[in-house]
């Protein structure tokens, strides 16, 4: 694993030294109260040959680790901190202030919190991700963020694997499904090991 400060001041932790990375990206986007070495020492294992994987560090400070918004409620968020997050992420991957990228390809893997910011970031910008990984985590219940859900016939669906590890679901799983099954081609799993085949299936 390689540290580094982007330009952007973001910390990251990259898969392969800066000589090494490849324009297929493999964004990884770590739980509430965790740290990007922490997912980059379980996930970067599962990239595909070719891919280079990046594991941002959210903005809050967390008791342990770091947080991408304070209020976890799915139902009742911070919008501004949402908003916030996910801009954050995009400033760290845009090479200027259009929003364009050098990057060929960009799938997202959200743990958790991250989950939630990968799918809200899908909803911002569609059309900045190929795919996108959640693991145990949750979609943002939010009439502001609602308004920004582009109808179904003006972009094509992108790809999600949804990965619900044990028995308990989150509180939101309900909507999750639906949010997932209207705006996205989804595919349901409980296990992990689905991961590195859905990530060659989608870089382009």
């Amino acid at each position: 694993m390689y540290s580094e400060t982007l330009t952007t001041g973001h910390r990251a932790i990259w898969s392969a030294p800066e000589h090494r990375r490849t324009t297929q990206l493999v964004l990884i986007l770590h739980d509430a109260g965790s740290t990007p070495e922490t997912v980059a020492e379980y996930y970067f294992d599962y990239l595909p040959e070719g891919t280079t994987g990046l594991a941002l560090q959210a903005g809050f400070d967390a008791t342990f680790g770091h947080n991408w918004f304070t209020i976890s409620d799915y139902r009742h968020p911070s919008f501004p901190e949402v908003l916030s997050a996910a801009h954050r992420v995009f400033d760290a991957l845009d090479d200027d202030e259009y929003g364009n990228t050098s990057y060929t390809s960009i799938q997202v893997i959200g743990v958790g919190q991250g989950a939630a910011l990968a799918t809200t970031m899908l909803r911002i910008r569609p059309e900045a991700m190929n795919a996108v990984i959640g693991i145990n985590g949750y979609v943002i219940d939010n009439p502001m963020l609602e308004a920004l859900d582009k109808p179904a016939e003006q972009l094509e669906p992108r790809r999600v694997l949804w990965i619900t590890i044990g028995e308990t679901e989150h509180p939101s799983a309900k909507f999750a499904r639906h949010w997932l099954t209207t705006h996205t081609r989804v595919i349901e799993a409980e296990t992990t090991s689905g991961i590195t085949p859905f990530l060659t299936q989608n870089v382009s």
